[in-house]
Parts: C-alpha cells; sequence; structure tokens
C-alpha cells in the first residue's frame, strides 16, 4: 500500500447554471418567452487518441416546443453538449447532460428539492460560514455551528409533492434556538441517538453538552425575524490543548469520542463529564488528528431497537496524510482504545475526511474512504487494504459519506472546497488490488455556485435515500436520489 506507487484516476466535471429549475419553471409557464442557460465540461483525463480539448463551454436556449407546449426543449447554440430531462419526479426533474467530443457519458444532475436559508446568515453580501452540520437522527431538526462559535438548531419541513410540473426548491427563512457555543469556531456537530440532546466542539479545545427540544415548523415564522428561546450548555468537557476536530458517540451516547490537533483521543464519560481514556497518535505529537469515524459492531440479525454495540474500530484521519485504526471496548470502564493499524502518509496532503461503509445489497466488503486536502480520495478494502484512487481537480475534499444507489450499488458522496460536490459510483470495488476496482461519476449534486460545500450527511427512510449539504454561502441543500 505504498501511497507513492499507486496511480490517480481522473474523472469529468460537469457544471451547470444553479438556477435551471428556475428558468425551466418561468419558460413553461409563460413568465418568459426563453432563455440561455450555461453549461461546462471538463475531462483531464490521458486517451488514444488524445481528446482535442479537456473542457466545453455551452451555451443552451430553454424554450417551449414549437407545436406541444406543454414540453420543455433545449436547444444547444454553443458547444458539444446534450442536455435531457432524465426523469420525472413529484417533486421535480432529474437531467442528464452528456459531451460526446470530451467523452463524457450521461451524467445526472441532482437539484435540491428544499433549501434553508436563515435571512440574516445567508446574506450574499455578508454570508456567515457554516463550519458543521448535524441532522438529528428523527429528522425533526438539524444544527448549524459557525466560524463565529454559534450553533443554531432549525425544524426541518416535511417534504411535500409539487403541483407544478416543474417546481422549484423551496428556501425556508426559519427561526432558529440560538446559543453561543463556543468562543472560536464550531468544527463539528453531533446529535445523541435520541435527538434531543446535542454534542458541539470547537476550536476553543471544549466540547459541549446541549438540551435540544425541537421547536415545530409550523409554530415557526420565517418573518419575524425572532428567535423563539436561547439554550445554554448543560456539559463542558474540558482537556484538549488545541482545537478539538471531531466526535464519535458511542452506543446511546453514554460515552463519546473526541479528536483534536493536540495528537490524542480522548473518551469521555457523559454523565460525570469526565475524561475516561486518552490515547495518542502513532503518529508521534505535532501531528494533529482532523477527523474521526466510529464504526461500531453490527448483528444485521437484530432490530434497530436493539441497543447499539459499544465496541466497534475507530478510525483516525491524520494531519500528515496518513490514517490509523483502533480497537474500541466499550463494554465496561473504563472503556478502551488499543491501537491496531497505521497506513502510509499520502503524498497527496493532509486527510480531511474519513467514512466507513456498511454492507449494502451486494457489497458486502467494507470499505475505508479518505479524502485529501490536494483533492484525491482513496477507498481502500478493511480487509485486505487494496485500494482506488481518483480525482475530479485539486480542490480540497471537505467531507465523505457512502450511500446506497439503485441496484444495490455502492456510493460515495463528496463535498469539496470548490464547491462542486458530487456521488461517485463505486461499481467494482477493490478486493485485490486497484486494477480490479472502478470508479465513476453518478451524480453531481447542483445548487452553490462558488462557495465551498464542507459538510455532508446522508440518511435513508425506507426506500427514499437523502442527502443534506452545508455550504459556505450559509445554505443547508436537502437533495432526495
Amino acid at each position: 500500500m505504498s501511497s507513492s506507487k499507486f496511480s490517480v484516476r481522473t474523472l469529468p466535471i460537469v457544471t451547470v447554471q444553479p438556477t435551471l429549475p428556475t428558468v425551466v419553471n418561468e419558460v413553461y409557464s409563460g413568465v418568459i418567452p426563453f432563455e440561455n442557460i450555461w453549461i461546462s465540461c471538463y475531462n483531464n483525463y490521458s486517451s488514444d487518441p488524445p481528446v482535442p480539448s479537456s473542457s466545453i463551454h455551452s451555451k443552451v436556449r430553454v424554450v417551449l416546443d414549437d407545436e406541444d407546449r406543454e414540453k420543455v426543449v433545449y436547444q444547444v447554440r454553443e458547444g458539444d453538449v446534450n442536455i435531457s430531462e432524465e426523469e420525472r419526479r413529484d417533486f421535480g426533474y432529474i437531467y442528464s447532460v452528456s459531451s460526446p467530443s470530451l467523452r463524457i457519458p450521461p451524467t445526472r444532475l441532482l437539484f435540491p428539492i428544499q433549501e434553508y436559508a436563515d435571512p440574516e446568515k445567508s446574506n450574499p453580501q455578508k454570508p456567515h460560514r457554516i463550519t458543521a452540520f448535524s441532522l438529528a437522527p428523527d429528522k425533526s431538526q438539524y444544527a448549524i455551528g459557525y466560524l463565529d462559535g454559534s450553533v443554531l438548531l432549525y425544524p426541518s419541513v416535511p417534504i411535500r409533492n409539487s403541483q407544478s410540473k416543474y417546481p422549484t426548491s423551496a428556501i425556508n427563512g426559519l427561526s432558529p434556538v440560538l446559543t453561543r457555543a463556543h468562543r472560536s469556531t464550531v468544527t463539528s456537530l453531533r446529535f445523541f441517538p435520541s435527538s434531543r440532546v446535542l454534542l458541539s466542539s470547537g476550536a476553543d479545545f471544549t466540547l459541549q453538552v446541549y438540551p435540544a427540544d425541537p421547536i415545530a415548523a409550523a409554530s415557526v415564522s420565517s418573518a419575524s425575524g425572532q428567535s423563539s428561546k436561547r439554550v445554554s450548555s448543560v456539559r463542558t468537557l474540558t482537556a484538549h490543548t488545541r482545537s478539538v476536530t471531531s466526535s464519535a458517540m458511542i452506543g446511546r451516547g453514554r460515552a463519546i469520542i473526541s479528536s483534536s490537533m493536540d495528537s490524542t483521543i480522548r473518551v469521555w464519560d457523559v454523565s460525570t463529564g469526565e475524561e475516561e481514556t486518552l490515547v495518542h497518535s502513532a503518529a508521534g505529537v505535532g501531528i494533529g488528528i482532523n477527523r474521526i469515524f466510529l464504526d461500531p459492531d453490527r448483528n444485521f440479525s437484530t432490530s434497530e431497537d436493539t441497543e447499539p454495540s459499544p465496541n466497534g474500530r475507530l478510525y483516525a484521519a491524520l494531519h500528515d496524510g496518513s490514517f490509523e485504526v483502533f480497537a474500541l471496548d466499550g463494554s465496561q470502564k473504563p472503556r478502551k482504545l488499543v491501537h491496531q493499524f497505521r497506513s502510509e502518509k499520502s503524498i497527496h496532503g493532509a486527510l480531511n475526511a474519513i467514512a466507513v461503509s456498511i454492507p449494502i445489497g451486494e457489497a458486502r466488503e467494507k470499505l475505508i474512504a479518505v479524502g485529501s486536502a490536494n483533492g484525491v480520495i482513496s477507498i481502500y478494502n478493511a480487509s485486505s487494504y487494496a485500494s482506488v484512487h481518483f480525482r475530479r481537480n485539486d480542490a480540497s475534499i471537505e467531507d465523505l459519506d457512502f450511500v446506497r444507489l439503485p441496484q444495490s450499488t455502492l456510493g460515495l458522496v463528496i463535498t469539496t472546497g470548490d464547491g462542486l460536490p458530487w456521488i461517485a459510483s463505486l461499481d467494482e470495488l477493490p478486493i485485490t488490488g486497484s486494477v480490479d476496482a472502478k470508479v465513476s461519476v453518478y451524480a453531481e449534486l447542483v445548487g452553490g455556485d462558488v462557495d465551498a460545500v464542507r459538510n455532508v450527511s446522508v440518511h435513508t427512510v425506507s426506500s427514499t435515500v437523502e442527502v443534506w449539504t452545508a455550504s459556505d454561502d450559509g445554505i443547508v441543500r436537502r437533495y432526495v436520489l
């Protein structure tokens, strides 16, 4: 698994004017006769014969069909692209774009079905950068952490089917529950399994625990601009000597795990607020831990109401480009973390994100995904450490989350510093080496402009898969696959 020897595959990028659904809606409704929108495609891969150009910038006219006035057509005025309405859903269309000359196959364009924009925090002239996000397990509410140290709780709104043939995303300006959580940047947020308690960590070296009783969306006035109430921390956890970067929940939340730029991982007893266990990264003093991910032991034959296992594996993404694996024994006090493995350093910079898959369909192999500061995503087989590595450009990888795609295919949602989040389809998984793996672009997550998207959360209810993102423009976007 030498990081100096692996090859990195480059995958294509398709970008489109974020206001496409609005333009289509206005043309279909007769508000405007037509309008031009832009589409850009990039493909920097090596090919034989070589592609003459690595990018195309196209102009497409959106207009009603001359004969069928219920049909919107897309007339390509410039550039070699094809765009079509791929799939009709109750809440809108999924579009598809391809570019034959760049050898880009049809790529799905997913637009948000809801956009949550606090009028004060998402002001385009002075947006408040979102640095942390968490959706409650019961989806009744979500929490946002900001660069200034504040944490806000907002109620979520149920998805409603639109009566329009070409609906646009709803922008909900809901008033929040406010708290000033940290003296500096909020670095992570995590709801307890009950959805009624919230954990935050910050660059001020502390973790905070808050009550998080939800408020009904219907009872909140978006026009008032008044926050319903303020809440205060009920527990402050202090021991780290540098910024706390990430956290994880053990079982039902009786204990939590935190990581820090001080090169340590700590286990805390929530009821007492005391530190139980301290372990140091094998990378040595001065090598910060950017992100952790706890993968609890699972028994898929038991029901969801069964107490989550207190044991599992903890994965840590390090600032030096390596990742570590620890075995967690949380069945007795003090809970223990035992170091098991450390990877080689990536030559592509610090690891900003890490995620671990759960078995989906025929994908029984457990996978570890890490994302680097220089745009490379690496996926490892957790048993053999066979790997595949890919990128789209040099923009930093901000967050990762595995997702179930149609036909039981495993996917990976990727958010980036250039504001172009996307979903990778893991068509063939790494088993014994990178040659047996295949990765492609499943969809582009359209909605923002050029603002970095730093957080992603995937939630599955029955057969519906939702992807939530939060970005530097202060807006939370909700997608349905």
